[in-house]
């Protein structure tokens, strides 16, 4: 079969998420570094990453994710029944739109990816606060994001709040959600985590 081909950076969370998915289920494929800045041939979005897989060219993340789950053999990352699969795709879409509209932002400006005034920076720490409790509390009634077994949801979750150390504010946050912080460390040990961590983490703006 052609080779499987994500275009990313591994400092990426969602590159990495979707290098997650391929060591979770056993994909080989090849990582081509590729910034946003380069990618408009495969994403018009100009956001990474996309993948190539033959003729086929993929954007968006969880579009990336379930085409993965669906066409390579491996353990499943979604759920088989219909409550399961809503479950899990409904946490994703949280990590994609509150997290990433909260936490992932305020980590973008600290990291200097984002220009934004301070008091826009403050916006997006203060929704952190609040969307982080939501995570944390439903952490407490299973042991993985969507239930009790590791699912595509976890795989999303999990670069973002890798993160959450690297700033201080963020780390005092993640400190405050105890279920975060167990999850984080058992996911984070996980062979898929530590063969795509990123060996170099993106530095806080001067």
């Amino acid at each position: 079969m052609t080779a499987l081909k994500i275009h990313g950076v591994p400092p990426s969370v969602f590159t990495w998420t979707a290098r997650l998915a391929c060591h979770e289920k056993g994909i080989d494929y090849e990582l081509v570094p590729t910034m946003p800045s380069q990618v408009a041939p495969l994403n018009p979005f100009h956001k990474i990453p996309a993948i190539t897989h033959g003729d086929l060219v993929l954007f968006e993340t969880a579009a990336i994710v379930r085409y993965l789950d669906r066409t390579f053999p491996g353990p499943k990352l979604w759920p088989e029944d219909s409550i399961g699969i809503a479950r899990c795709d409904q946490w994703i879409s949280a990590v994609c739109d509150s997290l990433v509209n909260s936490a992932m932002r305020y980590m973008a400006a600290r990291f200097g990816f984002l220009p934004v005034p301070a008091e826009m920076q403050q916006k997006y720490l203060d929704k952190a606060r609040e969307v982080v409790p939501v995570f944390d509390r439903r952490l407490g009634e299973s042991r993985y994001l969507a239930g009790d077994a590791l699912t595509a949801a976890d795989l999303f979750l999990l670069p973002l709040m890798s993160y959450f150390p690297d700033i201080a504010e963020l780390r005092a946050i993640g400190d405050a959600a105890p279920n975060c912080k167990r999850w984080l460390r058992e996911v984070g040990a996980r062979a898929s985590v530590k063969a795509t961590a990123p060996q170099q983490r993106p530095q806080l703006a001067a």
